[in-house]
């Protein structure tokens, strides 16, 4: 009994020093050394696969091949360690992967034809198995009592690393989580926070599959979570994810959508700062401009009637009479816009003029009376040039055919080539940043895009915003 405390004491004190699954080995080489047992190998389960932990004075004919007829099938106090029959220590009637090597004349057993096997356990989990045996000997019963203190210290011991290993994973995962954050709180638009994401993703997850799609495919073995409603992350792995990997995945999908929440917000005050700036420059042109013209035009009228119409300086007087009347009314009509240079033609004239300067011919009309807001055709010439610049890219043609329909409430732009195409399934994913770029800025005024292409058939784009109506304009 003495010899078996002193046993009980040493291996406890063995496996309170460890935070690592290796001390099983020294454990077993401690408990071999300080009893009657010859050999002895541990079995753990993980991921539902249970396999060759650690070994002791295990005989040559075990050790063949790089020890393949313990790395191989089940036997028998695996089987029922899988079928959750091995609940306590218990004897072995044979062991079958020594049967299987006297079969084989793989070599020397040294006389160990039986072994004791134990489950290591806690009250609420299975975590392998303890097998250990001495030459020529058949029954372990008056040990097996010994064999289950010493597992259950294992048991628990594993119960203890475990822990500690998922506290040490998810501190990793969440260092390297804060540096992902700090790195997307750079991203200044849409595209850069898509790339950011993806390439964070990749660095948190390194043996793992990253991409960005439209659409879900739930099983355990991925990660995945809306960016918004129009982009979907998907992580995929070889094996099922950790607690503690879904955990700082949730936490920064949170984080994900928040920051392009910021995003969105960001981009529409600056097109309220935008706004406003006109309006504060129109003011300052109508308050200071506007009224010298208007002092020049009431000045040089009254100054011609002064002048005797057949001299020279009468028609000097009535030159700058017109040139301060066209000036003021060119300055009154830009005040009322409130646009810049850039759209003054139009939506539809800056695209041909754009598909101008890079080759392209465009064809097709702009139709429709109903005022656009500002940042709509901002919008439509974004996109529009994103599409145009892809034609030139890609397409292999140089004609585009585009139509722009303005309605009362809203707009619809058509883009179209009929150049290579390429494989497009909309329900998957989006092929470009480009591409997703303009589906996005559609989105941030709540309108719809699509796309249809096929090889060798063309590429056509479809954009519908909507937008308010100002009752002024009813």
């Amino acid at each position: 009994m003495s010899s078996q405390l002193e046993t009980l004491k040493n291996i406890a004190e063995l496996l309170n020093q460890s935070t690592s699954r290796r001390v099983l080995s020294d454990v077993l080489q401690a408990f071999i050394s300080m009893t009657q047992f010859e050999t002895g190998w541990i079995f753990l389960e993980q991921g539902g696969v249970v396999k060759l932990e650690a070994d002791v004075g295990l005989p040559p004919a075990l050790k063949q091949n790089d020890k393949e007829l313990m790395c191989g099938e089940d036997c028998h106090c695996v089987s029922r360690y899988k079928n959750r029959r091995l609940t306590q220590a218990t004897n072995i009637i044979a062991c079958k992967r020594i049967e299987k090597a006297r079969e084989h004349g793989s070599g020397e057993t040294c006389g160990v034809t039986h072994h004791a096997t134990v489950p290591l356990q806690t009250p609420n989990r299975l975590y392998g198995l303890f097998n250990v045996a001495a030459k020529n000997r058949e029954n372990y019963t008056e040990d097996l009592e010994l064999l289950e203190s010493i597992a259950l210290q294992m048991g628990t011991a594993l119960e203890r690393i475990e822990r500690f290993e998922k506290e040490e994973e998810r501190n990793t995962l969440l260092t390297k989580a804060h540096l992902f954050t700090r790195k997307i709180q750079e991203a200044r638009d849409s595209f850069a926070l898509q790339e950011m994401i993806q390439e964070g993703m990749e660095q948190l997850f390194p043996s793992s599959k990253v991409r960005i799609n439209k659409k879900a495919e739930y099983d355990d073995k991925r990660l995945q979570g809306w960016i918004n409603r129009f982009s979907f992350l998907d992580i995929s792995a070889d094996t099922p994810f950790s607690i503690q990997e879904r955990e700082i995945f949730d936490l920064l999908m949170e984080y994900i959508k928040v920051s392009w929440k910021q995003l969105l917000l960001s981009d529409k005050e600056k097109d309220i700062a935008r706004r406003e700036e006109r309006g504060r420059l129109a003011q300052d042109l109508h308050d200071s401009v506007n009224q010298l013209l208007f002092s020049i035009v009431l000045t040089s009228k009254a100054a011609e009637g002064t002048v005797d119409k057949d001299s020279p300086l009468y028609e000097q007087m009535n030159y700058i009479h017109e040139l301060s009347a066209q000036a003021l009314a060119e300055m009154r009509s830009l005040i009322a816009k409130q646009k810049g240079e850039r759209l003054e033609s139009g939506v539809f004239a800056e695209l041909s003029h754009y598909a101008a300067t890079i080759g392209i011919h465009l064809k097709g009309q702009s139709s429709g009376t109903f005022s656009i807001p500002y940042e709509v055709e901002e919008a439509l010439l974004r996109i529009g040039q994103e599409a145009l610049h892809n034609v030139h890219k890609h397409s292999g043609v140089k004609e585009v055919e585009l139509n722009l329909v303005k309605h009362k409430n809203k707009v619809e732009m058509t883009i179209e080539d009929h150049g290579s195409g390429f494989d497009y399934n909309n329900a998957v994913h989006t092929p470009s940043f480009g591409l997703s770029g303009m589906e996005q800025r559609t989105a941030s005024y709540k309108g719809q895009f699509e796309i249809q292409s096929e090889k060798g058939k063309g590429t056509k784009i479809f954009v519908d915003i909507p937008f308010e109506v100002n009752k002024d304009d009813d």
